[in-house]
C-alpha cells in the first residue's frame, strides 16, 4: 500500500512516527495480519499441514499447521504466553495469559517486535495448484522451488515484500518509530531529525578501523534495545577521536587544522572548529568514554540521542566535504 493511500497522509496530517512502544491499537493490527497469513497459506511452507485424504504419502500441502506454528512461536518468544501479573483473581492466583496472538492482549513492546522477527522470515508467497472439492474440500498449495535466505542480501520474495509493506503501513498509521528492514528484521528508525542523515551515512574514509567504528555506532544507535544507545555513543566518540588524526595519522592538532582547511573556507571553518571543541568538552564532561565519579551521567536516552546526532552530523559533513563518503 503506498504511503499516500489515506487522505490524512495526502494532506500532511498523518501521525508523526515518534512512538517507540507498540500500542494496543498497533498490536491488534499486527495480530490480525499474522492471522491472515496463517489463513492464506503464507506460512504453510515453513509449517505445512498435510490433510488430503487422497495423498497418504503426505506430499501435498493443504494449509498451515497452526499447532506447530504456535508451538514454535511460543518456544522462540516465550514471554508471549506468560501469565498475567495483574489483575489477580480473588484467590490471588495470576490469571492465565490466554491464547497466543490474542489481538486484545497487547504484550510488551520487545515481545511484540520479537513476534514480527519470528514470523517475517518464514513468510512465503503460495500459489494454488488446484482446488480439491471432494473428500473435505480444501486447497493444495505449491511454492516456488527457490526460497530467499533473509540473512543474505537480495530481493525479497513477493510474499515477504507484501508482509513488509503491511507491517510498515501499521507502523506508519499508528506512529510507530520502527521499521521492518530488507533483512526481514525490525529496526529502530531513530529520532525524525536523524533519519535522512542515517539512511545516507556510508563512510569511505580509506581507514577501515574508522569506517568500522562509524558503521558499528550507527547500527547500535538503530538497535531497539535502549542499552545499545550508550554503546553507540561510545563507539561514535572513539570514531570522533580517530577522525581528528585522519589527515596526518598522528599529530591531532595539526591534523584537525588540515581537516578543517580541506572541509570549509573561512568563516565557516572557524565555526566548525568551535563545534569540534564543544563536542570534545561534552566527551570530557559526560560519561561517554570516561566513567570517573566526576563525570556527569546523561539524564535520559533522549539526551544521548541529541549528543549522538550532533556529533554524527559534524562527522558526516566533514567526510562529505573531503570526499570520504560513498555516494548514494
Amino acid at each position: 500500500m503506498p504511503d499516500n493511500a489515506f487522505y490524512s497522509d495526502r494532506i500532511g496530517q498523518s501521525l508523526p512516527r515518534t512512538r517507540e512502544e507498540i500500542s494496543a491499537l498497533a498490536w491488534r493490527g499486527i495480530a490480525v495480519l499474522i492471522q491472515q497469513r496463517l489463513d492464506d497459506g503464507s506460512l504453510a511452507r515453513a509449517f505445512p499441514e498435510y490433510n488430503c485424504p487422497d495423498d497418504p504419502g503426505r506430499n501435498t500441502i493443504t494449509g498451515t499447521d497452526r499447532k506447530n506454528f504456535l508451538h514454535a512461536l511460543e518456544a522462540h518468544v516465550p514471554r508471549l504466553t506468560e501469565p498475567r501479573s495483574a489483575p489477580d483473581d480473588e484467590w490471588g492466583i495470576p490469571l492465565p495469559s490466554g491464547i497466543p496472538l490474542d489481538p486484545d492482549r497487547a504484550p510488551h513492546t520487545t515481545t511484540a517486535l520479537d513476534v514480527i522477527d519470528f514470523v517475517a522470515p518464514h513468510i512465503d508467497q503460495p500459489r494454488y495448484s488446484s482446488r480439491h472439492n471432494w473428500n473435505f474440500a480444501h486447497s493444495h498449495y505449491t511454492f516456488n522451488t527457490s526460497e530467499r535466505d533473509p540473512f543474505i542480501d537480495g530481493p525479497l520474495t513477493p510474499g515477504q515484500a507484501r508482509f513488509q509493506d503491511d507491517i510498515e503501513q501499521i507502523f506508519r498509521r499508528t506512529g510507530i518509530a520502527f521499521t521492518l528492514g530488507s533483512d526481514m528484521r525490525v529496526h529502530r528508525l531513530g529520532p525524525p531529525e536523524a533519519r535522512a542523515l542515517i539512511s545516507d551515512f556510508r563512510p569511505n574514509t580509506s581507514d577501515p578501523e574508522l569506517d568500522a567504528l562509524l558503521n558499528d555506532a550507527v547500527s547500535r544507535f538503530l538497535s531497539r534495545v535502549p542499552a545499545d544507545r550508550q554503546d553507540a555513543l561510545e563507539k561514535l566518540w572513539d570514531a570522533f577521536e580517530r577522525l581528528k588524526t585522519l589527515e596526518l595519522g598522528g599529530q591531532k592538532s595539526n591534523s584537525i587544522a588540515q581537516l578543517l582547511g580541506n572541509a570549509a573556507p573561512e568563516p565557516l571553518r572557524v565555526e566548525l572548529a568551535k563545534e569540534f571543541k564543544a563536542l570534545t568538552d561534552i566527551g570530557n564532561q559526560f560519561r561517554i568514554r570516561h566513567h570517573e565519579h566526576d563525570r556527569h551521567a546523561f539524564p535520559n536516552d533522549d539526551a544521548k540521542d541529541y549528543v549522538f546526532i550532533r556529533c554524527i552530523n559534524l562527522i558526516a559533513h566533514m567526510l562529505r566535504q573531503t570526499g570520504r563518503m560513498h555516494e548514494t
